[in-house]
């Protein structure tokens, strides 16, 4: 695996394990957009090397499929969390856990597990030697999930586990794109939707007020 490949995926891990310490809404919506930004980052730079090399219409197509993707989980999805963050609140709360007690222990598991990733590299398959990094970003997505009350930041969780599964999924057909595309901007704007009208319903951004009645 290239250097470079290796750095961004480090880049986005500790990006990712950063949610786990922001307090607002605000702040996990832009770590959201920072860790889209850098995965696809690398993948856009090589499609936009391509296309000045000359690789005409099939470097052009896979350019702007790639632009897409990028565009879509580190623009367009921050900004529909944000559009819903507006039309509730930005809400500023920790997680149900002590942060500074389990902070630290956090921090030293990444860097384990980003230097046992690095060693299980040449073991893997090169398809899946990302496969590590993966994991471990998708479990800290996962934990922010978890420990939170706050709907938005739970959505937000959720398109962070989304975004670390795209080194996996990076080489997907372009003909699933559009359908790939379509289906994240949906199911954010009916979440946005569904955690707006909950909002309005119960006065609270809180999931544990939220109950179901007649």
């Amino acid at each position: 695996m290239e250097l470079v490949v290796v750095a961004t995926l480090i880049a986005s891990i500790f990006v990712t394990l950063y949610g786990i310490f922001a307090k607002t809404t605000k702040q996990l919506i832009r770590l959201l957009a920072v860790q889209a930004a850098t995965l696809g980052f690398v993948k856009l730079v090589l499609c936009l090397i391509d296309l000045t090399l000359g690789l005409e219409f099939e470097g052009l197509v896979d350019f702007f499929a790639t632009f897409a993707e990028w565009f879509a989980a580190a623009v367009i999805t921050p900004l529909i969390i944000y559009w819903g963050m507006i039309k509730t609140e930005d809400v500023y709360d920790e997680p149900v856990i002590n942060v500074k007690k389990v902070g630290l222990l956090l921090v030293v598991i990444v860097i384990l597990s980003v230097i046992l990733s690095v060693f299980a590299l040449q073991f893997l398959p090169e398809k899946i030697n990302v496969l590590p990094f993966v994991a471990l970003m998708f479990s800290i997505s996962v934990f922010i999930i978890a420990t939170r009350s706050d709907p938005l930041k739970i959505l937000v969780g959720l398109n962070m586990a989304e975004n670390a599964l795209y080194p996996l999924f990076a080489e997907s057909p372009l003909f699933l794109i559009p359908f790939i595309l379509v289906l994240m901007i949906f199911v954010n704007l009916v979440g946005v939707f569904i955690i707006a009208e909950a909002y309005r319903d119960y006065g609270a951004m809180s999931v544990k007020t939220w109950r179901w009645t007649e």
